[in-house]
């Protein structure tokens, strides 16, 4: 009895502990961070995320502030963030997305801040609340009809970007270690 005592309490806590690898999507908003496990000195990693901004400066990527070694907070753009058919039209809008990295040895944790999105064909431009995605869904707890994408779109450009991060600095890496 002991044992199975132990043994709850161990899983409990673990799971108390335990952290994101990847962004969720649901109707109590996108998952807040994710940490990713990145075998390094925070400086180095730091380097090389600066680099990734620098090497996707075509897709509007600019670091909006920073603590050297520590932290980036990043701007960027993704085109085509959502398309929908309307009319016989397909429709896509743009996102604008803000990120934060923190940095420690050995890891870094990867923050969706905010994200706004504009029809590629409109000056109008909606800001979304990341906490809170009630508006996608019905009372009763489905998502809305022709909001199928949606959830896709936001875990795959958040997640995109953290494998981007990596691939790029594992390239670096590489590249520096020859």
């Amino acid at each position: 009895m002991k044992l199975k005592t132990l043994l709850l309490m161990a899983f409990v806590t673990a799971s108390t502990f335990a952290q994101d690898t990847e962004f969720k999507f649901s109707k109590d908003g996108l998952t807040d961070f994710i940490v990713t496990i990145y075998d390094g000195a925070a400086k180095d990693t730091y380097t090389r995320a600066q680099a990734w901004v620098k090497d996707n400066a075509k897709k509007n990527f600019v670091v909006v502030s920073a603590v050297e070694g520590e932290k980036l907070t990043i701007e960027g753009t993704k085109e085509n963030f959502l398309c929908s058919k309307a009319g016989g039209t397909t429709v896509c809008t743009s996102a604008t997305f803000t990120i934060e990295i923190n940095f420690k040895d050995g890891k870094y944790k990867f923050a969706a801040l905010g994200l706004t999105e504009k029809a590629n064909n409109s000056a109008n431009t909606t800001v979304h609340n990341l906490d809170d995605f009630s508006e996608y869904y019905d009372k009763d707890g489905t998502l809305k009809k022709y909001k199928d994408e949606v959830p896709a779109a936001y875990e795959t450009l958040f997640n995109d970007l953290n494998k981007s991060l990596i691939a790029f600095m594992d390239k670096k890496k590489k590249a520096e270690n020859w």
